[in-house]
């Protein structure tokens, strides 16, 4: 009798157990809207890799998991890789929390990936506070540079012609 009543409560601690460890998973079953433009969805969490798909701003995906500044999402039946910067109302990634402990954690370090994000352009934060301190600046030029689309085969083959190295 005491051994059936030691069984059902380490059950349900069992129970209980992994449903906080889901519960506490990184995006778990979330959905985040896109809210910046020139957006694209990748194999691999990696901005030199070949973008699957464009996502606009207002699109909705559905988080399937982070992994350091990335989302693993599903985009209209597209499974990828989108930066956390397409989402500036999501929260950072936590540096410490119980699934990465599991898991193991992103590394902290500059990587290729920030440095493709600094040619991105101006956060909106960043740019309000520019023409805040700059009233002259003329950011219609800026709007009209960031309206140009680049066909991907073309960049593709622009980038290897001239050997660049992404």
């Amino acid at each position: 009798m005491i051994r059936a009543s030691f069984l059902k409560k380490s059950t349900w601690l069992a129970v209980a157990l992994a449903a906080l460890l889901l519960a506490a998973g990184p995006g778990w079953a979330e959905t985040l809207k896109v809210s910046q433009p020139n957006q694209q969805l990748y194999p691999d969490p990696d901005f030199s890799s070949t973008p699957l798909a464009p996502v606009p701003v207002g699109a909705e995906v559905t988080v399937q998991r982070q992994a350091g500044d990335w989302y693993k999402v599903d985009f209209q039946g597209k499974i990828g890789w989108i930066h956390r910067l397409a989402f500036p109302q999501a929260k950072a990634p936590s540096r410490f929390s119980l699934p990465s402990l599991l898991t193991g954690g992103a590394v902290k370090e500059t990587t290729s990936d920030e440095v493709a994000l600094a040619g991105k352009g101006f956060t909106p934060e960043v740019e309000a506070g520019y023409r805040q301190k700059h009233p002259e600046a003329n950011f219609a030029m800026v709007d009209k540079v960031e309206s140009f689309k680049v066909d991907e085969a073309q960049l593709k083959t622009f980038i290897q012609e001239g050997g660049l190295k992404p």
